[in-house]
Formats: structure tokens, C-alpha cells, sequence
């Protein structure tokens, strides 16, 4: 079942695209995610937690991140996030964490269906960014995110230096993200 979203206001587009720059940390893109999606649907998860861990990659898929209902917690490869970070510059960085904390935040507002929710993903892009932003070529585009992790990892040749069963061998640890919902935990000293 579709749900109706809110149509953003004119001029919006740069506000959030210019926020997403600017932003300095997984903090920031997370409280822009939140923002956008109250914006859009009127809707917020409180109490979620952002952790980091390694997931790994293959040259067939990867896993940018997962929502685990159970502990109410965003998992988001860190694999892929290193990489990013290394590699590129931080407005495609930027857009890469506001992509994967956009999609698995709304399934964390009850969005499982996972094409219902990358339609949600791809409309909130578009009316907030534009249609040659960088998060709306993620959201739109099947095989965008292989595309750049490949890029990322291979600079457009060799072989993968990560395999899929990296997160096997390296455990499968969580480092959490502090102050990542401080909006929603001030009752915590």
C-alpha cells in the first residue's frame, strides 16, 4: 500500500543540499534524515541507535546498511563507509550516509516493504535534491551503490581488496554512534 507524502516547498532543494554539504558529522546527516522525513510524512522514530560494524563487500552486491527491529537500531557497513571516506570527497560521502540513513530510518517508521520503501527513498531525493543529485542517482538507479562501491574499492580495476566474509573474520562487533538521536534522549544524564 502507497502512502501519501507532503509535497516539499519550493526553494527546499537547496536548503537540504546545502545542509548535506555542510555536514560535519553521521550526527548531523542523521538529524537532516529526520528533518526531511518529518517534513515529508509527518512521522519520527525515537530512541534509534546508529551503529557501525563490518558488513564486508563482493563484486555482486553489498549490504550499505540494516535495520534490526528487535534492537531498534540502524547498522551500517562500515566496510563501505571507510572506503568513502578515503576516497572520495565529502559531499559524495555526505550523500552516500544520507542515502543508506534515509532508507533504513524509514524502515524504522514502518516502511519494511522494501520497494514501497525505496519509492519513498527516490520521491523525498527528488523533491528535495533534484533530480542530478547525487542521492537521487542512488535512489533511482538499480545498480548505482555496486557501481560506486566498485569505483571505490577497485578504482576501476583490480580486484577487491574486501571479500563478503569480512565481517566473519573481523567479528561482528558493533561500535555505536554517540549523541546520534540527542533530540530524543535529553532524559538521559
Amino acid at each position: 500500500m502507497a502512502r501519501a507524502m507532503a509535497r516539499g516547498s519550493p526553494g527546499s532543494s537547496s536548503s537540504v543540499s546545502e545542509q548535506l554539504i555542510s555536514a560535519g558529522s553521521l550526527q548531523d546527516i542523521f538529524r537532516l534524515v529526520k528533518k526531511v522525513v518529518w517534513k515529508h510524512l509527518r512521522t519520527d522514530q525515537a530512541g534509534l541507535m546508529v551503529g557501525l560494524a563490518e558488513l564486508g563487500v563482493s563484486r555482486e552486491g553489498i549490504l550499505g546498511a540494516y535495520y534490526s527491529p528487535d534492537a531498534n537500531t540502524i547498522v551500517v557497513n562500515r566496510t563501505v563507509m571507510s572506503k568513502l571516506r578515503e576516497t572520495a570527497n565529502t559531499e559524495l560521502y555526505n550523500s552516500y550516509c544520507f542515502y543508506i540513513l534515509l532508507h533504513e530510518y524509514l524502515h524504522s517508521c514502518g516502511f519494511y516493504d522494501e520497494n514501497e520503501n525505496r519509492q519513498v527513498v527516490a520521491a523525498m531525493a527528488v523533491q528535495e535534491l533534484g533530480h542530478e543529485h547525487f542521492v537521487t542517482k542512488l535512489a533511482t538507479t538499480n545498480d548505482a551503490m555496486l557501481k560506486l562501491v566498485k569505483a571505490g574499492f577497485m578504482g576501476g580495476k583490480g580486484a577487491f581488496p574486501v571479500a563478503a566474509a569480512a565481517a566473519e573474520e573481523t567479528g561482528a562487533g558493533i561500535e555505536f554512534v554517540e549523541g546520534i538521536d540527542k533530540a530524543n534522549t535529553n532524559y538521559i544524564s
